[in-house]
């Protein structure tokens, strides 16, 4: 019988997991860890992981370059509370939610010096500093870090685009961590997949800022009970008021849609 796609080593189902027109990987946290921490494998190519939350399913729906990038993507896991529990209830087995800030969190302590070789897409020098500061305490070399800190819109400069892609290949990085938000992080990496050689690529946000402190997050009971979207909005509300209290109808009309074209299912 075929593997489902997206499914870690050694887990053989006959069956696939959509939500949303997307196959969902029915991979735990610690599962796909071990994967990310794994050598990369000549010729595999640049692995993408997309962590589908509320937001990511409202672009969906209307952003084709998003949906080709969740298309391509190597890893889909569930990030969003509002998406875990609506795949429990329309009946789509998924083992756990795994949010990318979480995702990254419990990778950073485990990536080793001379083993993996780490390049960062951030979006200041602040951000920069203060991670580069944590790898060199961690071990971590000069020659082992690589950060690109691109100005806004850089996604719509192809020259520029064309040159970090070919840094990053360069490099020969095992893990690119794209921090300049969605979909723009996941559109961008699918546009340049060919040109990014063999890496993992996580698009992971604000987690970067969390690791490294300059953003506190929420506190562990918020973020088990689902709630950590309320504690962003009450830190940055001018720019996450929109997403969460107006995109959240949206995502109510793409739940409607998918329960009525069928695209939550098990096949």
């Amino acid at each position: 019988m075929e593997g489902l796609r997206g499914a870690p080593a050694g887990r053989q189902e006959s069956y696939r997991r959509r939500l949303f027109g997307v196959d969902v990987s029915p991979v735990t946290a610690a599962e796909l860890i071990k994967e990310l921490l794994a050598s990369v494998q000549p010729g595999c190519g640049a692995r993408l992981i997309a962590t589908m939350n509320l937001d990511h399913v409202v672009n969906l729906r209307s952003n084709p370059n998003f949906r080709a990038a969740y298309a391509s993507a190597w890893r889909v896991t569930i990030d969003g509370a509002p998406v875990y529990t609506y795949a429990r209830l329309v009946g789509v087995p998924v083992p756990s939610r795994v949010p990318g800030a979480d995702l990254f969190e419990e990778l950073f302590p485990l990536l080793e010096p001379k083993l993996h070789r780490l390049s960062f897409v951030v979006s200041s020098a602040e951000v920069a500093a203060e991670m580069r500061r944590l790898l060199l305490n961690r071990g971590f070399n000069d020659a082992e870090v690589q950060f690109h800190i691109p100005p806004f819109g850089f996604e719509q400069d192809a020259a520029l685009s064309t040159s970090m892609a070919d840094s990053i290949r360069g490099f020969r990085a095992t893990h690119l961590i794209l921090a300049v938000g969605a979909p723009k992080s996941e559109i961008w990496a699918h546009a340049h997949q060919e040109r990014l050689g063999d890496v993992n690529v996580l698009c992971i946000g604000a987690a970067v800022e969390f690791v490294t402190g300059l953003k506190r997050r929420a506190p562990q009971w918020m973020r088990r009970a689902g709630f950590e979207w309320l504690w962003r909005v009450g830190s940055e509300p001018r720019r996450l008021f929109k997403r969460y209290f107006v995109h959240s109808f949206n995502f109510l009309f793409a739940v409607g849609t998918d329960i009525r074209s069928g695209g939550a299912r098990v096949v």
